[in-house]
C-alpha cells in the first residue's frame, strides 16, 4: 500500500477562490506589458518635450529675438570689449583671448554677431558633453536629456561663455587623468577672463604640479602673444587685468548687477538710488568678508579630500561658485558656471541611498538650481492657479540668487566632505597624486 504525499495531504481545496484567483492572475498578465510600454514611451516623451521647450526658449531668447538689435547682448558686447566705451583698443582688457577676438575677428569684420551666436550654442553644447562623459561616464539617453533640457531652460544658458567650454573640457581631461592638458584648458579659460585664475591657489593647495604647469602654457602663451600685440609691459598687462578697467572696486546693484556685493548695496540703499561713500565702503566690505570666508571654506574642504573620479566633478564645481561670490561684477549670464556643478551634486546624489543627509542636499540642489534662475515654474503657478508671479517680481529683492549661490557652496561642500563615505571607490577610481 503506497504512502500518501505529506505535501498533497494538506491541500485544502476552498470552492470558488482558486478560479477567482486565477482570473485575477491573468488580468495582471495582460495589463503588465502595456503599463510597462506606456512607462516607457512617458519616460522618453517627458524630457524631449521638455527638451523641446527648452531648445525654443534659447532659439528665441538667444538668437531669434537679438536679431531685431544685430545681437547686441553681453557676450558680443565682452567680445567687442565694450570699445570704445571701455576700452580704445590700446593695453589690455577682460583677458588676452578677448584682445585677440577684437582685434583678428571682430575689427576686420571676419565674423559678425550671428556668427558668435551661432558659436555660442557650439561652445554650449561641447560644454555639456564634456561635462556629461565626466560625470556620468555613460550614456544614459533619458537622463541626458533631462539634463540637457535643464541646462537650456536655465535663465543663465542664454549666453554661454568660452570659459564654460574650457572649464568643462577640464573636468573630462581631469577625469581621464590628463592633467598637463586639463590645466591647458584651465589657462585658456583664465586667458579669456581672468575670473577663472582663483583654480591656481586650489591647485597649489593639492599639489597638481602638472595640471599647473599646463594653466602656465594654457594662459602664459597668448598674455604673452598680446603684451607684444599691444605694446604694453608685462607688469601693466597683470595690473590691467587685475583692475578691470574699475571693475574690482566699482558699486553697482541694478537689476542687471547678480552679485554680493550689489545685494549689500540694496540692503543699504533701502531703495534709493546711489548709496553714500560710507555706504559704499561697508557694501564693498562686507561682499570681500563673506568672499575671503568662502574661499577659505573651500579651501579647508579640498584640503581634506582626495581627488579621484568621483570627487573631481564636485571639487571643480565648488571652486567654479566661490568664482561667483568672489567676482566683484556679474550679471546672470555667469551663473552658466553653476551648471557643472549643479551636474556634479546630481551625480553624487544619485549614486547615494535615501537618507536624511541625502533628502536634504537633494533639497538644497532643487533650491539652488530654481532661485538662480529657473522662473518658468512660478509663472506656470500664476497662470494655472492664479499666484506665483510674487516671486519673479521680487527675484532681486529678496536676494534668491544671491540665497541660492551661497546655498550652492555649502551643498557642495557638503557633499565633498561626504563622498568618500556614500560611495564605493575603488582604488582604481583614485586619480594619480604627486610624489
Amino acid at each position: 500500500m503506497s504512502r500518501a504525499n505529506p505535501a498533497q495531504s494538506r491541500v485544502v481545496v476552498v470552492p470558488g477562490v482558486h478560479g477567482k484567483t486565477t482570473t485575477f492572475s491573468a488580468i495582471l498578465v495582460r495589463l503588465a506589458r502595456p503599463v510597462a510600454l506606456t512607462s516607457l514611451v512617458l519616460s522618453w516623451c517627458l524630457p524631449l518635450a521638455l527638451l523641446a521647450c527648452a531648445i525654443r526658449l534659447s532659439v528665441l531668447e538667444g538668437y531669434l529675438y537679438p536679431a531685431n538689435s544685430d545681437y547686441l547682448g553681453d557676450f558680443t558686447r565682452t567680445a567687442q570689449l565694450g570699445a570704445p566705451t571701455w576700452w580704445t583698443g590700446s593695453g589690455i582688457f577682460y583677458g588676452p583671448i578677448f584682445v585677440l577676438e577684437y582685434r583678428f575677428l571682430l575689427a576686420p569684420n571676419v565674423l559678425t554677431g550671428v556668427d558668435f551666436a551661432r558659436l555660442d550654442f557650439l561652445l554650449f553644447g561641447a560644454a555639456f558633453a564634456c561635462a556629461w562623459v565626466a560625470l556620468f561616464g555613460r550614456l544614459r539617453g533619458r537622463l541626458a536629456i533631462l539634463i540637457l533640457a535643464l541646462w537650456l531652460v536655465h535663465h543663465a544658458s542664454v549666453e554661454a561663455f568660452l570659459e564654460l567650454a574650457c572649464m568643462c573640457a577640464a573636468i573630462l581631461l581631469a577625469v581621464w587623468t590628463y592633467q598637463a592638458s586639463a590645466g591647458a584648458m584651465l589657462g585658456l579659460a583664465i586667458a579669456t577672463k581672468t575670473l577663472p585664475g582663483l583654480f591656481v591657489p586650489y591647485l597649489v593647495l593639492k599639489r597638481q604640479w602638472r595640471m599647473l604647469a599646463g594653466i602656465t602654457l594654457g594662459a602664459g602663451l597668448p598674455f604673452v602673444v598680446v603684451c607684444w600685440l599691444q605694446q604694453i609691459s608685462v607688469w601693466d598687462a597683470i595690473l590691467a587685468l587685475i583692475y578691470q578697467g574699475g571693475n574690482l572696486t566699482k558699486l553697482e546693484f541694478t537689476e542687471y548687477e547678480y552679485t554680493l556685493r550689489a545685494d549689500f548695496a540694496r540692503i543699504l540703499a533701502r531703495g534709493a538710488p546711489t548709496l553714500s561713500a560710507d555706504e559704499t565702503r561697508l557694501a564693498i566690505g562686507l561682499h570681500w568678508a563673506i568672499a575671503l570666508i568662502a574661499v577659505v571654506v573651500a579651501g579647508w574642504v579640498l584640503h581634506r579630500v582626495t581627488l579621484n573620479r568621483i570627487t573631481l566633478g564636485l571639487a571643480f564645481g565648488l571652486i567654479m561658485a566661490v568664482m561667483l561670490v568672489v567676482s566683484p561684477s556679474a550679471h546672470i549670464p555667469y551663473y552658466v558656471f553653476l551648471l557643472p556643478a549643479w551636474t556634479a551634486m546630481l551625480a553624487e546624489l544619485l549614486r547615494r541611498p535615501l537618507s536624511g543627509r541625502t533628502a536634504v542636499l537633494w533639497a538644497a540642489l532643487v533650491a539652488s538650481y530654481t532661485f538662480t534662475g529657473f522662473d518658468q515654474p512660478f509663472f506656470l503657478l500664476q497662470r494655472l492657479f492664479g499666484f506665483g508671479i510674487v516671486v519673479p517680481q521680487n527675484w532681486l529683492e529678496w536676494h534668491l540668487p544671491t540665497l541660492a549661490l551661497l546655498l550652492t557652496v555649502a551643498t557642495l561642500s557638503v557633499a565633498l566632505m561626504t563622498a568618500r563615505s556614500a560611495s564605493n571607490i575603488s582604488r582604481s577610481e583614485l586619480c594619480p597624486t604627486p610624489s
